[in-house]
């Protein structure tokens, strides 16, 4: 029982992370605010709780500003990319209808087709830029071969990403719920989650 409560022991351990996750968090929600840094924030957030997983972080909120600054011009450059991506979507998406009909199911395959790769993109990479140091090019190109060589894994990181969203546009109480949760630890959480199927990748190389 001494041993469940100290220094080494299981409840000391979950209580840290969970305190680290949850300072995260907030640091995370405080950074995104200027939403022209979210993709810094994200960079920031998977690099922190990769740190986490190994063992080797320091003071999570000094991991997670190192990062937020290093990293802000490659994750701006892709934050920028993606808002554009994803503007023009739902622009589109807001006019299909005064496309004729024979044409709508075309367009609307065309949006989704596009509304799904900037959401891959936005889920592999930033974490991608977390853990190598490459020039924009090259984190693309190696992000595009990672998910396919890795589509498995790829597709269940997907999944731990898009289902509690899914989730929680259910009903207004799961919303509720989400937004309750997410304002605490919720997305240093999931970030959490995906960085442990992320690096099981990653250590390959």
């Amino acid at each position: 029982m001494t041993n469940l409560f100290s220094y080494d022991g299981l409840i000391y351990k979950t209580g840290t992370k969970i305190f680290q996750l949850l300072v995260l968090n907030i640091l995370y929600l405080v950074t995104c605010l200027p939403l022209i840094t979210i993709g810094s924030a994200n960079t920031a957030l998977a690099a922190a709780t990769m740190k986490m997983i190994e063992g080797k972080e320091g003071n999570v909120a000094i991991d997670y500003l190192h990062a937020f600054i290093s990293n802000f011009k490659m994750a701006t450059y892709f934050n920028v990319l993606f808002g554009m991506i994803n503007v023009l979507v739902l622009l589109n998406y807001l006019f299909a209808g005064a496309v004729s009909s024979s044409l709508r199911p075309f367009v609307y395959f065309a949006l989704g087709l596009a509304g799904v790769i900037s959401l891959v993109g936005m889920t592999f990479i930033y974490p991608y830029i977390a853990r190598f140091d490459d020039d924009i090019v090259t984190t693309t190109k190696n992000t595009s071969l990672l998910i396919l060589k890795h589509g498995k894994l790829s597709f269940l990181i997907l999944l731990v990403a898009i289902v509690p969203v899914l989730l929680a546009i259910l009903s207004p109480l799961l919303m509720v719920f989400s937004i309750y949760i997410s304002a605490f630890i919720g997305f240093a959480l999931l970030t959490y989650l995906k960085s442990l199927l992320l690096l099981s990748i990653y250590k390959q190389y």
